[in-house]
């Protein structure tokens, strides 16, 4: 599993949690060690607690989240090797179970599969080790048998956890890139929706104002479409849409910024305020319209669109713009269509 937008998601909530809580852990068990008067263990657990606090900075202060999410793996991992090897007292491991589910956490699959089943190997390595040679601050066999069930237990618990929390944020990314997918293109043309080239039209006409530079917009509207849909039916209908907005796409060029803006019309912004090459370009695509031979049930279909143009240098905002092209398509329309009108 790569990591994608939704693992990297799952660290922005789950890893400042996890330094949260293991940070309040260790600081218990500190405390606990103080009480017990096992100062070798208040110092251990005062080094993890020092490294957590610098990975919460990091992510906090520096917004690293991967420095902040490796320095936390290294300080659990660390410590959970030091808690089994060195300090080996009953705290110490019940600190070791805390940290398991927090590094299968922050690590994802497969990474936190070979940690945990290395971390766990290692720990089954050391404890049966020091079982056999019978120190004083070994455990028993059955001891240590219990506390490797139990840390396999939370390992696996915590592992099914984290891939269920990483398959699930894919699920929801997948849901939200289909919804902006939705929102700014057209299912039928493929091209960009009204809502995509409204919100582009406003953030142009507020770069527009710093630099004063003009722009133009052409509404394109195919003439009789309606009788279109009654004598062929939809489809064709949708075929013929589909038809001219290829064909407005080999006309126009890469920097302009082509949409659909009502069911039968089209929009086009031409990042320039030329009025005379604006017209031409509008005179053009109502050309190439009128020429176009698209069949239906056997009959050439005669098409014609009305077009509507008009420059931000007459307008307030992007609304007056669009409402002064819209008027223009109107005046177009009124005059018999195939006929073009600059505001």
């Amino acid at each position: 599993m790569k990591k994608n937008y939704a693992t990297r998601t799952a660290d922005q909530d789950f890893l400042p949690f996890a330094m949260v809580a293991q940070g309040l852990i260790v600081v218990l068990f500190a405390c606990l060690s103080y009480v017990r008067q096992e100062m070798s263990s208040v110092i251990f657990y005062i080094a993890l607690g020092g490294a957590i606090m610098i990975s919460f900075v990091i992510y906090k202060v520096f917004e690293s989240k991967y420095f902040a999410n490796l320095l936390l793996i290294l300080t659990l991992t660390s410590g959970f090797v030091y808690a089994t090897v060195v300090i080996l007292d009953p705290p110490s491991l019940m600190w070791c179970l805390t940290a398991l589910p927090v590094l299968i956490g922050v690590c994802h699959y497969p990474r936190n599969l070979y940690l945990f089943v290395g971390l766990l190997s290692a720990a089954a390595l050391v404890l049966f080790q020091q079982a056999s040679l019978d120190h004083a601050n070994s455990f028993s066999t059955s001891t240590t048998i219990q506390f490797l069930f139990v840390a396999a237990a939370i390992g696996i618990i915590a592992f099914n956890a984290s891939n269920f929390r990483d398959k699930y944020l894919a699920k929801m990314e997948d849901l939200t890139s289909l919804v902006k997918k939705t929102e700014a293109e057209d299912s039928l043309t493929g091209l960009n929706t009204r809502r995509y080239v409204e919100a582009h039209l406003r953030e142009k006409f507020l770069t527009t104002e710093k630099l004063a530079n003009n722009f133009s917009v052409i509404i394109a509207d195919v003439d009789n479409f309606r009788s279109i849909n009654e004598r062929y039916g939809h489809q064709t209908g949708d075929t013929v849409l589909c038809s001219l907005s290829d064909l407005f796409k080999t006309i126009l060029a890469d920097d302009y910024v082509f949409g659909r803006w009502d069911g039968n019309a089209f929009i086009i912004i031409i990042p320039h305020g030329d009025a005379e090459a604006t017209l031409l370009i509008a005179e053009v695509l109502r050309e190439k319209v009128s020429r176009a031979k698209l069949k239906a049930q056997g009959e050439i279909l005669k098409l014609s669109c009305s077009l509507g143009i008009a420059s931000n240098a007459k307008c307030s905002d992007s609304d007056d713009l669009l409402s002064h092209t819209e008027n223009s398509l109107y005046q177009a329309k009124h005059m018999g269509g195939n006929t073009v009108i600059v505001s």
